[in-house]
């Protein structure tokens, strides 16, 4: 069977390729697919996995046609990073000594929307066209505001009241800029970025 590899952020770099073809075996899984690249062996157990658009294990069957997608994980201290995903928010943790300010902002689902309860939000998204927008945004704060990283973490589907949806993390030398930085990013992506919400109630 023949599937399609994608790699991401700094994995590109490592495997020199944004995207591959691979003919594999029609009992093959993730992991097959996997070792057929030796530079990314060493990152395998904080390695990022999806088939389409979803995030499976290392065992998942794969099926002719598919997309595997190979991904590092968003951690605090690394390069710019923007990740959108169906799975549960985490802080990216620690920061290099560059950094003298770090502003975070947790986006959450509050219990209300347009005058009436609800117990949940569902985002949707066009996905791709997100993606780019966001990494133009991003590159347009950096471009306006001296700060070292920047982290958007934005959550697809349906997420319960109390829950965090967006994560937006500046790091910079000083807190004026980091806390500019963080609220032009947060206006600029609500305008910007294609993604919607609908109540659950």
């Amino acid at each position: 069977m023949t599937v399609t590899v994608q790699f991401f952020s700094h994995f590109r770099q490592l495997t020199g390729t944004n995207e591959v073809t691979l003919e594999l075996p029609a009992d093959a899984t993730v992991a097959d697919a996997f070792a057929k690249f030796p530079s990314l062996q060493a990152a395998r157990q904080s390695t990022l996995v999806a088939v389409g658009v979803e995030f499976v294990k290392w065992d998942a069957p794969l099926r002719d046609g598919d997309v595997v997608s190979f991904m590092p994980p968003v951690q605090g201290g690394a390069d710019d990073e923007l990740l959108i995903t169906d799975q549960a928010i985490q802080d990216p943790g620690p920061v290099p000594g560059n950094v003298g300010a770090v502003v975070v902002f947790w986006g959450i689902v509050r219990d209300e929307e347009a005058g009436q309860k609800i117990a949940a939000l569902d985002y949707t998204a066009y996905r791709q066209m997100a993606e780019h927008q966001f990494r133009q945004l991003i590159a347009e704060t950096k471009s306006r505001y001296p700060v070292h990283n920047l982290r958007v973490i934005h959550r697809l589907g349906a997420i319960k009241v109390g829950e965090p949806s967006l994560l937006v993390r500046v790091e910079s030398g000083h807190r004026a800029e980091a806390f500019a930085a963080a609220q032009f990013l947060i206006d600029e992506l609500k305008k910007r970025v294609p993604i919607w919400k609908q109540a659950v109630t």
